[in-house]
């Protein structure tokens, strides 16, 4: 894909540019990530989703709604054959007897919108890395959110769009409107072509890992090859 690499050294803002300063302010953190936890359910499932409710009840507590929180990660669940005493949240029950029951794990991720008429931009992993707006889609989960982006093109942004690698399970972000000549998927948004004056935000890099595409905040690609920043989202 060395058209890819071409294409984004020219077309994309590079550099390591500083993150805009100042946060604006909220009642809540722009972005956060709260862990729960359950213990002695008589099912995994029952187990893992006390764990998320856990989760979203400390979200709540930091003044996030339900509304602004995303599952991060799969929920886990394992058998507790000890069926040791310990603090049971949220149920003030008896533990089942010993090898009976399901403690669970779930992390969450909340977000506060920055400004009016902008989407969350998220990377997800199922059979490849992929990043879009929305519904997390079937047979993914939620890795990261990697800002937000701009529904409608305001000054300073430009269009960033979702592709897929003709004849490949590879899909892979561009900035442009013919995908490189790859597969067009679908237009995610606007985003900033350099950290806008007054708002947080972050860089969006390409990179790549054994071939296949993924795109992260962190300048370095989490030590894979960097192909190209491709514009700044906002916090």
């Amino acid at each position: 894909m060395k058209a890819l690499s071409r294409l984004l050294a020219t077309g994309a803002v590079a550099g390591t540019m500083l993150l805009a300063a100042a946060i604006p302010a909220s009642a809540t953190p722009a972005q956060a990530n709260y862990s729960g936890e359950s213990y002695g359910y008589s099912t995994a499932t029952a187990a893992k989703q006390a764990a998320v409710n856990d989760a979203l009840a400390s979200a709540a507590a930091a003044g996030f709604s339900a509304a602004q929180c995303r599952t991060l990660g799969v929920p886990t669940a394992y058998r507790d054959d000890l069926g040791a005493p310990r603090t049971v949240r949220p149920a003030a029950a008896l533990l089942p007897p010993p090898g009976s029951v399901w403690d669970g794990s779930a992390q969450v991720q909340c977000l506060t919108q920055p400004v009016a008429g902008t989407v969350a931009l998220e990377r997800y992993y199922g059979q490849e890395h992929l990043s879009g707006t929305g519904a997390t889609p079937a047979g993914y989960y939620l890795e990261s959110s990697l800002g937000w982006l701009y529904t409608g093109q305001v000054a300073g942004t430009h269009a960033l769009y979702a592709c897929k690698v003709w004849n490949s399970t590879d899909t892979f972000t561009s900035v442009a409107g013919n995908c490189e000549g790859q597969q067009y998927v679908a237009q995610l948004g606007f985003i900033n072509d350099a950290p806008p004056a007054g708002l947080a935000s972050r860089p969006v890099r390409r990179c790549t890992v054994n071939g296949e595409h993924f795109d992260s905040n962190d300048l370095n690609c989490e030590g894979q090859f960097a192909e190209g920043v491709l514009g700044y989202a906002l916090n």
